[in-house]
């Protein structure tokens, strides 16, 4: 075999491989190459939300600094309001020790992540790179076949990892499916002026024609809007105009009436859910969207991408030192694939209810939080948080 020019080659420098590369470099002695299809970071717009779960694994990569100096703001209290009946229950929002729940736009986390990364010593990134195909030797992937505008180049690794999103090239090369099953409703992000009466908290506006998730954004004249999309409303929010579309998000809710001057990019997501089969195939590996797509409900995305992450560079790093790397891929596989699971079935269950329509949905859900607001609503509330948002996994 050609001698291997990097430890670990790591295809997509979004959430997962960002994370990757900061895990591996500031805990082990590797080498690790980020290679991104985009122009450079901080290109994609996703959600603004960094859990506990999160924040608790990049802290101890040494991250909080940095996004703290980025504009992060914490965020510790949940509110559900409904249209008519006006505040149905209200609960903090506990998080683990040094692991907050913090805001900040996805662009400025990515960036905050590969300068953690590239601060280490450790860690290249290269843009602008196509990948088109996995270097096979043996049976076993050790390297990846790039496109760099006219010019095609040839990347060894002793590791090859696909962290490129949904659309998989490493996956796909490697022939492991990713099957899809649709939602029927959508999500519609976007950012606005604040409203007079907002207090800073994780605020679920409950009406009729669906529910609005409102979430303080760095700056604090403005709030991000998540809003749920029925079949009926796609047309409006898919190719009706912007004015059309406030209209619409205006007339759910009075408190929604003062939604005024809407920020850049807002986006229709069409939802889905997807786990592959296996995560590892000839000596290569696969982490965050490559493997998994979870509704966004939960907030589970970027999470379940980070904890990839930290899983996978515990078990490899000391193989990649001088251990058993099949074995070490393997034992990342066995540990995150459930994990992911659940966390998908459980994002697709919030989903399903927050989703369900008519007088009967209605009533259902403000009869949850009706009961939310009891002493064993209370307790409720807590467990499912922390089991959902405010888990902290090793990070090394």
């Amino acid at each position: 075999m050609r001698e291997a020019r990097h430890d670990v080659a790591i295809v997509g420098a979004g959430v997962g491989g960002a994370a990757l590369a900061l895990a591996l470099a500031s805990r082990y002695p590797v080498s690790v190459l980020l290679l991104e299809r985009q122009p450079g970071p901080g290109n994609l717009n996703r959600g603004d939300s960094l859990l506990p779960a999160t924040t608790g694994l990049l802290s101890g990569w040494g991250v909080s600094p940095r996004l703290r100096a980025a504009g992060a703001r914490p965020l510790d209290r949940m509110e559900v309001h409904d249209a008519r009946a006006g505040l149905l229950f209200a609960a903090p929002l506990p998080s683990p020790e040094h692991a907050p729940y913090l805001v900040l736009p996805h662009p400025q986390r990515e960036r905050t992540r590969g300068e953690a990364a590239l601060a280490t010593g450790r860690v290249e990134v290269r843009y602008r790179r196509h990948a088109t195909g996995l270097v096979e030797e043996g049976g076993r992937v050790t390297g990846i076949d790039l496109q760099h505008g006219r010019k095609s180049e040839r990347v060894l690794a002793r590791l090859v990892v696909g962290a490129d999103g949904s659309s998989s090239v490493v996956r796909g090369a490697l022939g492991i499916p990713l099957p899809r099953r649709s939602y029927r409703h959508a999500y519609y992000g976007l950012d606005v002026e604040r409203p007079a009466d907002y207090a800073p908290a994780m605020r679920i506006e409950l009406t009729r024609a669906g529910g609005v998730l409102v979430v303080p954004s760095p700056d604090p004249s403005r709030v991000g809007l998540g809003v749920l999309v029925h079949p009926q409303e796609h047309d409006v929010y898919r190719s009706g105009s912007l004015q059309a579309k406030l209209d619409a998000i205006r007339r759910r809710s009075p408190f929604l009436e003062g939604c005024t001057n809407p920020g850049p990019a807002p986006h229709l997501y069409r939802l889905s859910c997807a786990h592959a089969p296996r995560y590892v195939a000839a000596g290569a590996v696969l982490l965050g969207d490559a493997v998994h797509v979870v509704d966004p409900t939960g907030g589970q995305g970027m999470t379940l991408a980070v904890e990839d992450a930290a899983a996978l560079a515990r078990h490899s790093g000391p193989a990649l030192a001088g251990g058993d790397l099949d074995r070490a891929l393997a034992a990342y596989e066995r540990e995150r694939r459930p994990k992911n699971a659940f966390a998908i079935a459980a994002s697709g269950f919030m989903s399903r209810v927050y989703a369900w329509p008519g007088p009967g949905g209605d009533r259902i859900r403000r009869l949850v939080f009706e009961v939310a607001d009891t002493g064993v609503g209370r307790r409720i509330h807590r467990y499912l948080w922390m089991r959902m948002a405010g888990r902290c996994e090793g990070a090394a």
